[in-house]
């Protein structure tokens, strides 16, 4: 399946940091274990594999935080964002709803300007959990192994979308 869409529809990925070293100072400075980068290549990859041949990201949403900005450095190893922004929102007690509304901007200019490549959003549990049951229809309270990645459907007009796949293989 192709990363590119119809009139009104796009590919959400959502992926969660790859695994973190331990907790010693803060939680916003721990940074990607070997592990942890080696899960977002294997993401990454089976992204390319299954959804996005072209390698081509919209835009990559990704959380101020040390690891998820590693994580998507990991990413553009494999994938690469026509844009990049670091969003204060989508850390891990961010406003899904805010960030939902602002997803929704991206899409409409995903659609509009870039022939409806995907949108990557990188972030945290549980916003990610929170996040994919704010933009799908049907609710899957999903947990999210680190570095792993929900694939939604996503249907700007409506608002909404619906997972079809969410891949967790480590």
């Amino acid at each position: 399946m192709s990363g590119q869409s119809s009139k009104d529809d796009i590919l959400v990925f959502i992926m969660r940091h790859g695994e973190a070293e331990p907790l010693l100072t803060d939680d916003k400075s721990r940074c990607l274990t070997a592990t942890g980068s080696n899960e977002i290549g294997a993401s990454s990859h089976w992204l390319v594999d299954n959804y996005c041949p072209d390698s081509q990201l919209a835009t990559a949403l990704v959380s101020p935080y040390t690891r998820t900005r590693q994580s998507f450095q990991q990413v553009t190893n494999t994938l690469h964002a026509s844009q990049f922004e670091i969003c204060n929102d989508i850390t891990p007690d961010g406003n899904v709803r805010l960030a939902h509304d602002y997803m929704d901007l991206i899409a409409r200019e995903s659609l509009k300007n870039s022939d409806g490549q995907p949108v990557l959003l990188v972030s945290h549990m549980p916003f990610v959990s929170f996040f994919l049951d704010e933009i799908c229809e049907a609710p899957k309270m999903a947990l999210f192994a680190t570095g792993s990645v929900a694939v939604v459907r996503y249907w700007v007009n409506r608002g909404k979308g619906v997972l079809l796949q969410h891949f967790q293989g480590f």
